[in-house]
C-alpha cells in the first residue's frame, strides 16, 4: 500500500482531528535543520577544561579576522568581568531589551497583570488557564471541566524562566530534569492580557520541547546535551540575557590587555568598525529569521563569534518578495535588504545606523532620536511634503510614522516597524504563488555564496525540507528538488546526520516509507540516542506494520526523554496490540502524570484495567 499520508497511515488509531503526535513530529521535524551539530558543547568552558579541537577548516581559525578574540580558543568571561571598566554602558543595556531578554521569573521586574481584567483566567477549546504569582513563584495551571459531574483534571506547573523583555510579550518555561519545556500561557503587553501561546493547542498543555535554536536568540548561552531535542547541562543557563560578548566576541584577550589610544584594538570587536557584511552579520545572528536557518556542515549553533561571516556558520534563506507580497512580513534583515535606502547606501547604511545597542531613547527623545538618523543622510534633500502637511499626517512631524508604520502582528519574530523605510504606505500586493518547478527559498546571503557550492547546495535540501514539513502537500510539491541535493549531500558525507535525517522524512511523505526508515536506521546507527530520528523511526516502523522494532524505538525515545508524554502513550498503545497489558498500564500511567489531559492514554489505561490478571490502579 503506497503511503500517500504517513501522518494517517502511521497513526490510523489516533484522535479524530487533533493528533497531538502530528504536532509533536512537526515541532521534531522543525529542529531537524539544526544539522548534527546544532545540540552539542558550547563555548563556555568549566575549570579545568581545554577548549574543543578545532577542525583545519573551522572559519574561527581560517578566516583573516581583523580582531584575535575569534579563534576558538579564547574564552568568554562574563558580563560581570565586562562592568569592571564599562559601568556605564552594562548599566544602560540592562534596560535594553536585548538586556532582558530572558531571566527568572522570580527576579524579572514584573509587567504583567492579573484578575479578570488580564483575562486571568480565560478559556480556550473547554479549557481553563489561571496564573497565579505567590511571592517570588509564577504558577501556571491548566483544568479541564469533568464531565457528568466528575472531579475537574487539573496540571499546574512552576515556571522557572521568562522570555522577551515585556516590551510586546512574554511567554514562559518549565524546567524538568534539565530539560526545558513551554508554557501554554504568555502574556500580551500591547493588549494587557494573558492568552494561549501563539501557535499553541491546547491539548498540547507543558509538553512544547524549548530546543536550542529558540534559546540561541533570546538567552546569553546554553550548553546541550547531544542530540537530545531539549536538555542542557548545568548550570541551565550561561548569564541569562543576552550578554555583552554576544555583540563583542570572547572577553579573555582583552581583560588581559590595555585598550589601544588610536581606538583600535585587536583582542575585542567594536562592531561599528567592521565592514558592512561583517558589521550586519553580528545583528543577523538573531535578527536575520528567514524561512530557514540551517547550521553548516560541521559547524555547531554556537560556533558564530561577532567578526566573522554568518554565512560560513549558518545557511539563512528566505522566500523571494513576490511570493511573501512584499509587505511588511518578515523579520528586520529581510526588510531592509529589500529598502532603497540600504541598496543605494553602498554599505553605510545598517542596524547599527539607527539603533544603538547599548539604550534605546525613551518615548520623549524617540522621534527626535530616529528624525536625527535620518538627517545623516537627508539632511540637504528633506521631506517633499510641506510642514503643515507632514504635521497632518504625523502631529508630531516623526519620519518614520511615515515612513516605517507600525503593524502589530500575532505572528512571532515579524518586525512591528516595516524595515523597508517605504517612501509611501502602500498596502502590500498579494503574495504570489509559486510557479511549477520554482524552488520558493533564496540564499540570504547569496552575493556571499558560491551558487553551486555542494555544500550550500546541501543546505537548501535541508531548508526545502524543513520548510515543507508543515504542510506535506508542500513538502511533496519540493521533494523534487529537495531530495537530489539530499542525495548528494549524503553520498558525500555518508555521516553527515542532519541530511540523512532530512532524506528519510522527506522520503516518507512522498511515499517511500521503506526507504525512510533505511535513513533513520543509518542516523541511528551513528547517533543511537538522536530523539528525532528514533520518533521517526518509530512512526515509520509503526506505518510498515513493523511493532516490535516501533516498541523498541519508543522504549529509546522515553529513555532519552522521559518527559514527553507522547512517547509514552503510542508505546502503551503498541503493548496493548501485543497483549502486554500490565506493560501497557505503566506507561499510560507515566503519561497520565505528565499530561492528565491524554486522552488516548486515558482510555487506554481504562482498558487495561479491564483485563484479567492486570490489578487495580489507584489513580
Amino acid at each position: 500500500m503506497p503511503l500517500t499520508d504517513p501522518v494517517k497511515l502511521t497513526f490510523p488509531r489516533g484522535l479524530s482531528g487533533y493528533d497531538p503526535m502530528r504536532r509533536l513530529l512537526i515541532v521534531l521535524l522543525a529542529v531537524a535543520g539544526l544539522g548534527a551539530g546544532a545540540a552539542i558543547a558550547w563555548w563556555s568552558l568549566r575549570p579545568g577544561e581545554t577548549p574543543p579541537e578545532a577542525s583545519e577548516d573551522d572559519p574561527r581559525i581560517t578566516f583573516p579576522a581583523a580582531s584575535r578574540n575569534v579563534r576558538p580558543g579564547v574564552q568568554y568571561v562574563g558580563d560581570a568581568v565586562c562592568a569592571q571598566c564599562h559601568q556605564t554602558e552594562v548599566a544602560s543595556y540592562t534596560r535594553h531589551p536585548m538586556g532582558r531578554s530572558l531571566g527568572p521569573t522570580a527576579d524579572l521586574q514584573p509587567v504583567e497583570q492579573y484578575g479578570t481584567r488580564a483575562r486571568d483566567p480565560f478559556e480556550v477549546d473547554g479549557f481553563r488557564f489561571e496564573v497565579e504569582r505567590n511571592g517570588s513563584r509564577m504558577i501556571h495551571r491548566q483544568i479541564r471541566p469533568g464531565a457528568d459531574g466528575a472531579a475537574p483534571v487539573r496540571l499546574e506547573c512552576d515556571v522557572h524562566f521568562a522570555v522577551g523583555s515585556g516590551a510586546r510579550g512574554r511567554t514562559y518555561l518549565v524546567e524538568r530534569d534539565g530539560r526545558l519545556f513551554q508554557s501554554p500561557i504568555s502574556w500580551f503587553s500591547s493588549k494587557g492580557i494573558w492568552d494561549l501561546t501563539p501557535g499553541f493547542r491546547a491539548l498540547e498543555q507543558f509538553g512544547r520541547p524549548a530546543d536550542a535554536k529558540c534559546l540561541f536568540c533570546h538567552c546569553n548561552a546554553v550548553e546541550p546535551v547531544a542530540h537530545a531535542l531539549n536538555q542542557y547541562r548545568p548550570p541551565l543557563f550561561r548569564g541569562h540575557a543576552i550578554g555583552c560578548e554576544r555583540c563583542h566576541g570572547p572577553g579573555e584577550l582583552h581583560v588581559g590587555s590595555p585598550t589601544r589610544g588610536d581606538g583600535s584594538d585587536e583582542t575585542i570587536v567594536n562592531p561599528g568598525r567592521l565592514e558592512p557584511a561583517l558589521r550586519d552579520a553580528v545583528c543577523e545572528q538573531c535578527h536575520l529569521q528567514g524561512e530557514a536557518r540551517v547550521v553548516r556542515r560541521g559547524r555547531e549553533l554556537f560556533d558564530y563569534r561577532p567578526g566573522l561571516p554568518l554565512h560560513l556558520f549558518l545557511s539563512v534563506f528566505t522566500k523571494p518578495g513576490e511570493l511573501t507580497g512584499g509587505a511588511a512580513v518578515g523579520g528586520h534583515a529581510e526588510q531592509m535588504r529589500d529598502s532603497r535606502c540600504f541598496q543605494a547606501s553602498g554599505g553605510r547604511l545598517g542596524c547599527i545606523s539607527c539603533h544603538d545597542p547599548h539604550s534605546v531613547p525613551g518615548p520623549q527623545k524617540k522621534i527626535a532620536h530616529y528624525r536625527d538618523r535620518c538627517l545623516q543622510c537627508h539632511a540637504d534633500r528633506g521631506c517633499s511634503l510641506a510642514p503643515a502637511e507632514r504635521r497632518q499626517r504625523s502631529p508630531a512631524d516623526s519620519c518614520i510614522d511615515c515612513h516605517m508604520p507600525r503593524a502589530e502582528s500575532p505572528i512571532a519574530h515579524t518586525a512591528a516597524a516595516d524595515h523597508r523605510i517605504v517612501r509611501r504606505p502602500s498596502p502590500p500586493a498579494p503574495p504570489r504563488p509559486p510557479r511549477p518547478g520554482e524552488i520558493p527559498l533564496r540564499h540570504f546571503h547569496d552575493e556571499l555564496v558560491e551558487p553551486h557550492d555542494p555544500e550550500v547546495s546541501r543546505d537548501l535540501g535541508v531548508a526545502l525540507a524543513e520548510v515543507g514539513l508543515n504542510n506535506p502537500q508542500a513538502l511533496r510539491a519540493v521533494a523534487p528538488h529537495a531530495l537530489p541535493l539530499l542525495d548528494a549531500a549524503v553520498v558525500a558525507h555518508s555521516d553527515d546526520v542532519a541530511a540523512r535525517e532530512a532524506r528519510g522524512y522527506t522520503r516518507w511523505f512522498v511515499g517511500r516509507p521503506a526507504d525512510g526508515l533505511m535513513d533513520m536506521e543509518a542516523v541511528l546507527g551513528q547517533v543511537p540516542e538522536r530523539e528525532s530520528a528514533l520518533t521517526y523511526a518509530a512512526a515509520l516502523a509503526t506505518a510498515l506494520g513493523r511493532d516490535g522494532e516501533a516498541i523498541g524505538y519508543w522504549r529509546s525515545a522515553v529513555a532519552v526523554n522521559p518527559w514527553t508524554s507522547i512517547y509514552r502513550s503510542r508505546l502503551a498503545k503498541l503493548l496493548t496490540d501485543r497483549g502486554d497489558w500490565a506493560g501497557a498500564l505503566v506507561e499510560c500511567e507515566a503519561a497520565l502524570r505528565i499530561n492528565p489531559f491524554d486522552n488516548d492514554a486515558r482510555a487506554l489505561r481504562s482498558r487495561c484495567l479491564r483485563e484479567p490478571g492486570v490489578g487495580t490502579s489507584p489513580r
